[in-house]
């Protein structure tokens, strides 16, 4: 909250700077009107760029291509991470990680 009304205090006095700064080279108003046009554009401008970063086309990932055989379907995960591994090496050491938690937890004795 207080961080909040720090920084609107904040774009008040800039506003107020710029209006006294633009004021001795043309009138009350057009101070007034160029200070709240250049105190728009800036926020405006750096939303449209944030947007336009988040809408950016990105290349879709297929899904990896595993092959299961029947002698051995553990083969199937370790192709997967595999593949993984190749785009996204901490996303699969993290997978590892989950998937040899959930098999000692699967081995483990009553």
């Amino acid at each position: 909250m207080t961080a909040s009304a720090l920084i609107w205090g904040g774009v008040g006095f800039a506003g107020y700077a710029l209006y006294l700064a633009v004021l001795p080279n043309s009138g009350a108003p057009l101070a007034a009107a160029i200070a709240a046009v250049i105190l728009v554009i800036g926020p405006l401008g750096w939303a449209a760029l944030v947007y336009a970063r988040a809408h950016a086309k990105r290349p879709r990932f297929h899904p990896a291509e595993v092959q299961v055989t029947q002698a051995d379907p553990e083969a199937a995960t370790l192709s997967l991470l595999a593949r993984l591994a190749q785009e996204k090496p901490l996303l699969a050491v993290v997978f590892a990680g989950i998937l040899g938690a959930s098999q000692a937890i699967q081995h483990r004795k009553p």
